[in-house]
């Protein structure tokens, strides 16, 4: 059998349109028609290869996107490259190339909006706005998250300051889109001061003593509490007393006004009397009580034979781990593997630390070097952010899990092997890290960090009550 042409590749954009080979029409906005052969665009799309091949299709509608772009599209197919990509017209290339599933166009759209989109003629408003909003949409639309990690990381905020730009974004914030609330948080980071300055002036403006709109809910669940408090103490104290005023003074207000300023201001003294780290003295046992865990059907229904099958020993397989403490599993066997389960996954954060024979247990300090974090950046779209110490810069919110099923039950195993990490959810692979390749600059040693049979897993979590660890480990 002769090797499969590899894309892209040079077929001759000289032969598009044409009246012999093309066989597929292409029905744009106005009516208007391109003819493209099947078997060019098929190489290059899978999904195109499955309408035309398997479902016999001859037309195609393209009306979704603007002209421009679905001629951009149809040259890159033919010639491998991207000379029609525009600023005007990426957003749409890229959510073609995200549709068809055309990998090698996709990952062009991510350099062009990193060499151009982010290249600023005037370091102006609108000039940052428009790079952000494409980031945004790409984030709350098509689930790519790696713009709006190349805006924050990229994005130097010089004639117009983080603190205008994102008060300017946000106006009008009783009918801003809940994407843009969440991106301005990825944007603020460490400066949620700003976010609490915005929240504070809407409020005294805009409260009618009644009720808060979707957004400031949004907003209040959202926020990070424990972040803001460390960063900027004063003003987070400023935003937890209006709002205190505000619970005091309106009688009249919601029960759902009610909850969620209350929510606030306890996840507030939460951390103030117990710090960052909150130890569970109602967790005495790492025993799990199955039955009182909230949703148990739903995981038993959504497909996880490890809980299906064990019915009748499900209560000495799965167990509520410790919270916010370190614990070992299984210290004598050899393992590679653990697995739980995650129901909900607000402010959901996960260690493991895979020890080796050499190592001194368990005094996780000495052995940091193996160490896997998880954790989950917004809850409504499923976004998991990682760490592996050794490997690549310990910064949250910079690598990302890929594709996390958004089921409400998630089935997660973590598995090292001698050359990789991998992780699984809900049986989609999500993360596949190659020590010797996947390291970032100044980790060259990570394989050798990594190589070996591990001779136990330490596991540690925020939120126990939504978890359950499953004990026997192979």
């Amino acid at each position: 059998m002769k090797p499969r042409i590899r894309v892209p590749a040079n077929f001759g954009k000289e032969h598009i349109n044409s009246p012999v080979h093309g066989n597929i029409k292409l029905k744009l906005k106005d009516g208007q028609e391109i003819k493209v052969n099947s078997i060019i665009m098929s190489l290059n799309s899978p999904v195109i290869d499955n309408l035309t091949s398997n479902l016999t299709q001859s037309t195609l509608e393209m009306d979704d996107f603007t002209n421009s772009a679905v001629d951009c599209f149809v040259e890159s197919m033919y010639t491998g490259d991207v000379e029609k990509l525009e600023k005007l017209n990426f957003e749409d290339v890229n959510k073609m190339a995200h549709v068809f599933k055309v990998g090698w166009l996709s990952k062009k759209c991510v350099l062009f909006y990193k060499t151009d989109i982010l290249k600023f003629e005037n370091n102006s408003y609108r000039e940052i706005e428009f790079a952000c909003e494409i980031a945004s949409r790409a984030h709350f639309h098509l689930k790519q998250k790696q713009f709006v990690s190349l805006f924050v990381k990229h994005v130097t905020f010089d004639l117009v300051s983080k603190n205008t730009f994102l008060q300017r974004y946000l106006a009008g914030f009783a009918k801003v889109p809940r994407r843009r609330i969440d991106t301005s948080l990825a944007v603020a980071s460490k400066d949620l001061n700003i976010i609490g300055n915005c929240l504070t002036a809407y409020l005294s403006s805009n409260f009618e003593c009644a009720k808060f709109d979707e957004n400031v809910l949004h907003l209040l669940q959202k926020l990070d509490v424990g972040k803001f408090r460390q960063t900027y103490p004063s003003q987070f104290m400023e935003l937890v007393n209006f709002l205190s005023e505000i619970l005091e003074e309106s009688e009249s207000a919601c029960d759902e006004v009610k909850s969620t300023i209350t929510s606030f201001i306890k996840r507030r003294r939460t951390i103030v009397e117990k710090g960052e780290e909150i130890q569970d003295t109602d967790n005495a046992t790492s025993e799990m009580q199955l039955d009182d865990f909230e949703g148990l059907e739903d995981i038993i229904d959504c497909g996880c034979k490890d809980v299906q099958s064990q019915t009748a020993n499900v209560r000495s397989v799965w167990r509520r781990p410790l919270k916010s403490q370190w614990e070992v599993i299984q210290p004598s066997t050899p393992i590679q593997s653990v697995q739980f389960l995650t129901l909900g996954e607000t402010e959901q954060r996960i260690r493991l630390l895979f020890t080796f024979p050499a190592d001194e247990r368990p005094a996780p300090m000495k052995t940091l070097g193996r160490k896997f974090e998880m954790r989950c950046e917004n809850d409504d779209t499923s976004v998991w952010s990682y760490l592996i110490y050794g490997c690549i810069k310990t910064v949250f919110n910079s690598q990302f899990l890929y594709n996390v099923p958004r089921d409400k039950v998630k089935h997660w195993t973590v598995t090292k092997t001698f050359t990789h990490l991998n992780v699984t959810c809900n049986d989609v692979t999500v993360l596949n890290f190659n020590f010797a390749t996947d390291h970032s600059t100044g980790f060259e040693n990570s394989s050798q960090v990594w190589v070996g049979n591990c001779s136990s897993v330490l596991f540690w979590t925020t939120y126990a009550e939504n978890l359950l660890l499953k004990s026997q480990v192979t």
